[in-house]
């Protein structure tokens, strides 16, 4: 029985190693500015601006998932704008499991098993880029005197347009379809990826694109005011909106270069790093990254669990439905024949 629960420990950790060593990362970065001095600082913060968060944590998801809704409506996906944003917060609670971004995905496709998983791939990969791109432009105000973040935002310019480019231009998308194809693990993802470059191409078209950067805008806008809400709340007045912009901005970007499900350790380390770099303590600096996070994960993680539990129930319902007769009665006589069994 040990070994065999030495066994499965281990599969787990091999499966979910890399957000093992994001979550001890984060745990260093507490001990590493020191326990006491973070809980100091966080006992300080003032929590009517704290309580202000809440709304614009919610209007910036609000955003989001109306953005998704427009992109799904657009390749021809119909689909309530309530149950859409309930989606939206369900996807929160898997954020830092690998492919997190992607839960809403496998939410959608077992509410509407005949929606194509490929195209529905396509409206978050172009819901993500957008908004990656858009935070990305926080960093700006600093590309006129600093060469080293105007690289970073050449590079990160040009990661976004390969991908596009590589989307866009069928050659290359084939080839690199095919070559996914060579791993026997990615072979299963053969029929989404064949799905996924009409979707995106579809959300290109001005009328479609124009409305999704718009929502998308002001998400990313609200995600900047937010952190500096947070900094405001933890007594940080002296640091001025366009340097927390940038702070945010950088830290986004870096940490998605990680390629750590939802940034988790990478984020907030790098965060901690430019505070540091722009004049504030070191506990500081972490305290401002965790409250953030709070807000943006793992509130939104609280609100949407109930959504996640009962969207499970309701696409268990959903796809008895779309199951023809004969199926729904196979599907009761294993019920009775295993009820038999146990019995």
């Amino acid at each position: 029985m040990t070994s065999r629960k030495t066994r499965s420990a281990v599969r787990w950790a091999g499966r979910y190693w890399l957000l093992l060593l994001a979550a001890a990362g984060l745990v260093a970065l507490v001990v590493a500015v020191n326990p006491p001095r973070l809980v100091a600082v966080l006992s300080r913060m003032r929590w009517q601006l704290a309580l202000l968060m809440v709304p614009v944590t919610l209007v910036v998801y609000i955003c989001q998932g109306t953005a998704w809704w427009v992109a799904l409506r657009r390749t021809g996906v119909r689909i309530s704008l309530f149950r859409c944003l309930t989606l939206e917060f369900a996807g929160q609670v898997f954020v830092y499991l690998p492919l997190g971004d992607l839960a809403r995905v496998a939410l959608m496709h077992r509410a509407r098993p005949r929606e194509r998983v490929g195209a529905l791939t396509g409206t978050v990969v172009f819901q993500e880029l957008t908004y990656m791109m858009l935070v990305g432009f926080g960093v700006l105000p600093r590309v006129a005197s600093r060469l080293d973040v105007t690289l970073l935002v050449l590079l990160m310019t040009a990661l976004h347009v390969g991908v596009v480019t590589t989307i866009v231009w069928k050659p290359a998308y084939d080839r690199g379809r095919r070559l996914a194809e060579r791993f026997k693990p990615l072979q299963r993802f053969d029929r989404a990826l064949r799905e996924l470059r009409p979707a995106f191409l579809e959300l290109l078209g001005w009328r479609s694109a124009l409305p999704i950067i718009a929502l998308q805008s002001a998400a990313a806008l609200l995600s900047f005011v937010l952190f500096h809400m947070a900094l405001l709340a933890l007594g940080l007045t002296h640091i001025s909106f366009v340097t927390s912009t940038f702070i945010l901005g950088l830290s986004y970007i870096l940490a998605g270069m990680s390629f750590v499900p939802g940034g988790l350790g990478a984020f907030e380390g790098l965060l901690t790093i430019l505070m540091v770099g722009n004049g504030v303590p070191a506990a500081a600096g972490a305290a401002a990254g965790l409250v953030y996070r709070s807000f943006t994960d793992l509130l939104t993680a609280l609100i949407g669990a109930p959504f996640a539990l009962v969207a499970s129930r309701r696409n268990r319902g959903d796809a008895r439905k779309a199951q023809g007769p004969r199926a729904r009665a196979d599907e009761l006589r294993r019920d009775r024949a295993g009820a038999r069994a146990r019995s």
